[in-house]
């Protein structure tokens, strides 16, 4: 079993990778190949990302220069994240209601409320079974009640 790697990077990831994978925006395999070259020269959003990532490795092999922690994250625990906006398509949503439910995802939802409306029932009755067990000791003497076992 080969383990997988999803990155970004592809220029860091490629010289090791066996099989590489590019998925599109709507979630649809955009290439696919034994080979990065061959990936790459498919896609050309593919190709300026890796074009992008081969010159910051270079830069930074050739920076020996250790990076100066900025003054301003100097002494603080949580830094603020990068908060970026996403949008989901229509196409995307098919997908993902078709591979949740296959033919049937009106089916699929169905059941699957149905099963959470049962859990939270059930939830509910142990609930009120212990409710009305434990209020037995409050009418009868403890000797009197019966034990469900």
């Amino acid at each position: 079993m080969a383990p997988v790697l999803k990155t970004h990077n592809v220029a860091l990831a490629g010289p090791v990778a066996d099989f590489v994978v590019s998925i599109g925006i709507d979630g649809n395999v955009q290439t696919r190949g034994t080979e990065i070259a061959a990936a790459v020269s498919n896609d050309l959003f593919l190709a300026s990302e890796v074009k992008r990532d081969q010159e910051i490795l270079e830069l930074e092999k050739d920076e020996d220069v250790i990076p100066i922690v900025e003054s301003a994250l100097e002494g603080k625990l949580v830094v603020a994240e990068e908060i970026v906006e996403g949008h989901i398509t229509l196409k995307s949503m098919k997908l993902l209601l078709s591979g949740l439910g296959g033919n049937h995802p009106i089916f699929f939802f169905a059941a699957w409320t149905t099963g959470m409306m049962f859990s939270e029932l059930t939830f509910t009755a142990q609930t009120w079974f212990l409710g009305a067990w434990g209020s037995q000791y409050e009418k009868h003497a403890p000797s009197e009640i019966s034990l469900p076992l």
